[in-house]
């Protein structure tokens, strides 16, 4: 039986679509590298678009604004690093939970050292944490659109991962494992900001701590800390600052 023909207009339509999608990911792409070589009010839209090599009322079309447009392309670079932070963090919260001292010390671990080498492998995903801290200062609107599309949107693994992590320490928490007075948000906080705070701030502190202690048999090597060793130093202040039966 001979298939019906298709209306004149039906392919064209198809291919103006896949036009149009493809002309969005080449601007998400091209507002992508500029906004995270710096601040948001630097970037401008002609240089996104010159980049893109389109028309810059294309934006317009397909954002709106550069607002639009920025909370689109954070969006979207924040979604790509979604599931490659799950693969990282994931095996730790899988891991066995029986309650036990053992237990609640392998977990911190675990998580301190997947989230450190998570960044330590995506430079842009710094910037970007960066970029988005002096969002959150400066302009709030932009951090409340972002707010407004993950409201939108499916579950992340990242907010599946955070709220998994704290459900974790909490079982710890009642579980006798932390020590009294320390609660699981803070200390979920806490080991986070201090991870990240190497990849914002140890060049500058590296520097500065070798210029005052000096580099003898009693300061820090040339060059500062390493990043081993100043990780094995947070898990282990960690460990025994936040566990009730820390490991010896």
């Amino acid at each position: 039986m001979a298939r019906p023909a298709q209306p004149k207009h039906a392919i064209p339509a198809r291919r103006r679509a896949r036009d149009s999608e493809r002309s969005r990911a080449v601007i998400l792409l091209a507002a992508q590298e500029v906004f995270l070589r710096g601040d948001y009010h630097q970037a401008s839209l002609g240089d996104i678009a010159r980049r893109a090599g389109v028309a810059q009322s294309l934006i317009h079309h397909h954002f709106g604004s550069k607002k639009g447009l920025y909370v689109a392309a954070v969006h979207a670079y924040l979604a790509e690093l979604d599931e490659g932070l799950k693969g990282i963090m994931q095996p730790g919260l899988d891991a066995p939970g029986g309650g036990g001292a053992e237990d609640g010390a392998a977990f911190i671990t675990s998580a301190i050292k997947a989230y450190f080498r998570f960044l330590a492998t995506h430079e842009q995903c710094v910037r970007l944490y960066r970029i988005l801290d002096l969002s959150m200062h400066n302009d709030p609107e932009l951090v409340a659109g972002l707010d407004e599309l993950d409201d939108q949107g499916r579950e992340t693994s990242t907010l599946h991962l955070l709220r998994a992590a704290h459900e974790r320490l909490r079982a710890m928490k009642a579980a006798g494992q932390l020590r009294q007075g320390v609660e699981p948000l803070p200390l979920m906080t806490a080991m986070l900001c201090v991870v990240e705070h190497w990849f914002t701030s140890s060049r500058r502190l590296n520097h500065r701590l070798s210029q005052a202690v000096g580099r003898g048999a009693h300061g820090p090597a040339r060059g500062g800390v390493a990043p081993e060793e100043f990780l094995d130093t947070v898990v282990g202040v960690f460990l025994r600052g936040a566990l009730a039966n820390p490991p010896q």
